[in-house]
């Protein structure tokens, strides 16, 4: 996974591209890690509210990354690629 970016490094398959993603429990709110969330995701039906998380885009905020690359605001693009 490639944070920041739409398209693979050269010599690399590009799987699918989307928005940087990070879950967080429904009872204390505390990030846990980073997925690349693809632009179209299939939806599973059923479940039960106990022990499911939220996934939150994640946006850029100018200063902690460089203004003249990321617009403040904004979700931050990823690719999935492989070998």
């Amino acid at each position: 996974m490639v944070p920041a970016k739409t398209q693979c490094p050269d010599g690399w398959i590009k799987e699918y591209c989307g928005y940087l993603a990070s879950d967080a429990s429904l009872a204390d709110r505390a990030r846990s890690s980073y997925v690349c969330w693809d632009r179209a995701p299939e939806i599973a039906a059923g479940g039960t509210e106990e022990g499911q998380a939220v996934v939150y885009p994640v946006e850029v905020i100018c200063g902690t990354l460089p203004c003249s690359t990321f617009i403040s605001n904004r979700e931050l693009t990823c690719v999935v690629c492989s070998k």
